[in-house]
């Protein structure tokens, strides 16, 4: 999965869109996380653009933490 690969914090955002998100959101989200790393590019801005406004959908502080910690193992 290129997401995880490139930026957990965001797979874990992307996850909750998807679950949860308008049609929509869940849309982009679920086009983000099957998108191969030839196309994933072209959707990562969008994705971003959308997490800042979308909040509701970030992983709480401590999946974040545990995302951050496992980085440094």
């Amino acid at each position: 999965m290129v997401a995880q690969i490139d930026d957990p914090e965001l797979l874990e955002w992307l996850a909750n869109a998807q679950q949860r998100g308008g049609h929509f959101v869940s849309h982009v989200a679920s086009a983000a996380l099957h998108a191969d790393e030839d196309n994933y590019p072209l959707i990562r801005p969008l994705v971003v653009t959308l997490r800042k406004k979308y909040s509701a959908y970030e992983p709480s502080d401590l999946v974040k933490q545990e995302i951050r910690e496992r980085g440094r193992a």
